[in-house]
């Protein structure tokens, strides 16, 4: 009884001879073509363009195990952990494991502190049932609940994975595996943004996923790319932009298709904690799906638990958001009234060739996504898109744009050396006013272990 529905190079031209007192006219204008576009402010948005330049330099080695290789991206203040791992699952699992080993039960110690002292406010979005089960038995006894209902439903390979992490750091597989179901209870605010053709500057497809979660919690400390390269006939290489131990996608790109989510708030039919977890699912897409219409079939013969919104795109310029629940499965294109196929909220006007959702409940009546949308319309493109998400203020915690004529992934993520909690006065930046790292995925997904 779930129901699925769809909405649908310049020629060159040597100067005339110039006199003397127009070279001064002909210096300002050659300078001001080697600075920066800048593209205006947004009346409707609160937020600054981002001025930050992009950081290109390539990844740096720091370590390798027998199936695996650690790498940092990025400045001294603002550096990335990339982990390249290759095999099966459990040796997938093993080799990251092995590698963030001084990291991750520190991470996870503080992580389950900050979550047990900080779920209260949570509380009141979550269906009444989770609700109890939380006052009830606490997070960690909902954890293992959780765990207990979605058993059934997760391919062991998920299983494995954690039990390499858990043998190559010696960190329990409980742990670990209460860290990986933790998205099937709270879900955060986001947004999500796909534009291609007319909307782009390239006429290809710029993705963008902003997470929002805040940034005074203890994950900002530890973001981590994680790159699959799973044995052969076991799907295509992917990068998940997550933390340290955690195996689903939040946020992802791939070889053919990027993923990103944002909670549905609105969804009021009924959900189950008992089937698949949603995260686990997109992991799936970005693993084993070669395009949209894939994704969007496995999502269809998925049994789903609660309610997201889901942004899928591929190289072939689709790209739609979902409504992602478990008695609905709605798609949205860019000529789809927005949300719940109501009249299109005037905060949400629809744009040729781009689909998108802020970071507020639905309907939002927040006019600034559309209408910095409506501005850089035509020039959608990695810094375009930076420019967005920062006069939005959304992507708290971080942020990844897939440019997919490019190939190329750009990443931010908040402060992460000011320690959790942060001292008195401490400046904890949020990852869209922060320096955005640009990372080659063809060079990502062609490494090999001997490179």
């Amino acid at each position: 009884d779930r129901r699925v529905r769809y909405r649908g190079p310049r020629p060159r031209i040597s100067p005339p001879m110039l006199p003397w007192n127009s070279l001064a006219v002909v210096l300002v204008a050659t300078l001001a073509l080697t600075l920066p576009v800048t593209y205006g402010q947004v009346p409707q948005c609160s937020g600054t363009e981002n001025a930050n330049p992009f950081y290109t330099d390539a990844p740096v080695l720091v370590n390798s195990v027998a199936n695996g290789k650690l790498y940092t991206v990025g400045g001294a203040d603002n550096e990335i952990k990339i982990v390249h791992v290759y095999g099966s699952p459990y040796e997938m699992g093993l080799a990251q494991g092995q590698l963030v080993k001084p990291w991750l039960a520190p991470m996870l110690e503080s992580f389950f502190n900050y979550i047990e002292s900080q779920v209260d406010p949570y509380l009141k979005d979550l269906p009444v049932g989770l609700r109890k089960m939380i006052e009830e038995l606490g997070i960690i006894g909902a954890l293992d609940v959780e765990l207990l209902l979605t058993a059934p439903y997760t391919p062991a390979y998920f299983t494995e994975e954690i039990k390499g992490i858990a043998d190559g750091s010696g960190v329990s597989e409980g742990t670990i595996a209460r860290l990986n179901i933790f998205p099937e209870l709270i879900k955060a605010a986001c947004s999500i943004i796909g534009g291609w053709g007319n909307a782009s500057s390239t006429g290809g497809l710029v993705q963008v996923r902003a997470l929002d979660w805040g940034t005074n919690n203890t994950l900002r400390q530890y973001p981590m790319i994680t790159v699959y390269h799973p044995s052969e006939g076991n799907g295509h290489p992917f990068a998940s932009l997550g933390w340290m131990g955690f195996v689903g996608s939040l946020t992802g790109f791939s070889t053919n298709v990027g993923i990103c989510e944002k909670v549905w708030l609105k969804y009021n039919e009924t959900s189950t904690r008992r089937g698949y977890p949603w995260h686990y699912l997109l992991r799936d897409i970005l693993q084993y799906d070669d395009n949209v219409q894939a994704a969007i079939k496995r999502m269809q013969n998925a049994r789903r638990t609660c309610s997201i919104f889901s942004g899928l795109g591929d190289h072939n310029n689709n790209f739609n958001i979902i409504e992602y629940a478990h008695e609905e499965l709605n798609v949205f294109g860019d000529s789809t009234p927005f949300p719940g196929y109501a009249p299109t909220p005037a905060a949400h006007p629809l744009i040729k060739d781009v689909v998108y959702v802020d970071k507020h409940e639905q309907p939002s009546s927040d006019p600034c996504l559309g209408a910095a949308l409506q501005h850089f319309y035509g020039q959608f493109n990695p810094q375009t898109m930076v420019d967005t998400v920062s006069l939005l203020q959304t992507g708290d915690l971080h942020i990844s744009i897939y440019d997919y004529a490019a190939n190329a992934m750009y990443v931010s993520v908040a402060t992460q050396t000011v320690p959790y909690p942060p001292p008195p006065n401490a400046v904890v930046q949020p990852a869209y006013e922060r320096q955005f790292i640009k990372l080659d995925a063809n060079a990502l997904f062609s490494q090999t272990m001997d490179d």
